[in-house]
């Protein structure tokens, strides 16, 4: 696949999400009536709509995964599915707001507190759900692990009510919001659809300087995700490069300068030389990174 049509499926996809179209393929349909047999399909979703999802798929083919995949031993995981997830969804749905019971950080219990919420998210990294809501008495942006939540009641919100709320979290929402550019190297232009999906998560613009040959990618992150995109940049390496936030700059900097220090022209320390029996040992230098993939500095 050439740049031009890597950009002509960007621009694609963009305009498919900006007016709510999605595509499938079959093999994805196929893999949707599998996920549908799951135990936890039924608790998940409404009757009526698991019902109408499977009569849509009903003619697809089984995606039968035993002929190809040999599943071995390994941890035990927790369900993704939460019992609070569809109360949760229908309050949003029906701007409903909540009275809620639940435990916090210090171990005490947090009685009765009214929010409403507008939002769930499932973090990848913690493996749990949260649930994201406006703090009325508060004037603040809350999140809760739906594993904290002890008690939770729905609460009828007059429309006026609600839509003051609604406006009230998109402008905290909006301030909570900055944007970082990033530069693509010339020399990987041809690698705009991989840098791009590496940053899929983000509402951004794209901008191609054609007298500098160079894309201009801006991004609009919420503040406390800057470290996802560090961990993001650091991953795409010489690719590209911020090219405004001094703060971002600081630490990109800050993490080249360790890496480097690693490769100085002292070397490592050597180690005095150890005998057993009589015999030397070879002198074995200290690995960069220990093996649970952490810096050794």
């Amino acid at each position: 696949m050439n740049l031009f049509e890597k950009m002509f499926n960007y621009q694609m996809m963009t305009r498919l999400n900006e007016t709510g179209l999605f595509t499938w393929t079959s093999q994805e349909r196929a893999w949707l009536r599998m996920m549908l047999n799951h135990p936890a399909a039924p608790e998940a979703l409404n009757p009526d709509t698991l019902h109408k999802m499977h009569d849509m798929l009903d003619a697809e083919q089984d995606l039968d995964l035993q002929d190809y995949l040999t599943e071995k031993a390994k941890s035990e995981e927790n369900s993704v599915f939460h019992p609070l997830l569809k109360p949760l969804r229908q309050m949003i749905l029906h701007h409903q707001g909540f009275r809620l019971t639940g435990r916090v950080r210090n171990g005490r219990i947090s009685q009765d507190q009214f929010g409403f919420p507008y939002k769930l998210e499932y973090s990848m990294v913690k493996k749990e759900w949260y649930v994201l809501w406006y703090a009325p008495r508060f004037g603040k942006l809350m999140s809760t692990k739906l594993h904290s939540i002890i008690a939770v009641e729905a609460q009828n919100v007059e429309p006026e009510i609600a839509s003051q709320y609604a406006t009230k979290i998109a402008n905290l929402t909006e301030n909570r919001k900055t944007t970082v550019t990033i530069e693509v190297l010339p020399e990987f232009n041809q690698e705009l659809s991989r840098i791009l999906y590496a940053f899929s998560c983000f509402e951004k613009q794209v901008e191609y300087e054609e007298e500098q040959q160079t894309y201009r990618i801006e991004l609009t992150i919420p503040r406390n995700e800057m470290d996802y995109v560090l961990s993001k940049m650091r991953f795409l390496g010489k690719r590209v490069r911020i090219a405004d936030n001094a703060a971002l700059r600081a630490r990109m900097s800050e993490t080249a300068a360790k890496v480097l220090a690693r490769y100085d022209e002292s070397g490592p320390e050597t180690q005095p030389e150890r005998t057993y029996g009589g015999v030397r040992s070879q002198h074995v230098e200290e690995p960069f990174i220990k093996a649970d993939g952490s810096d050794s500095a």
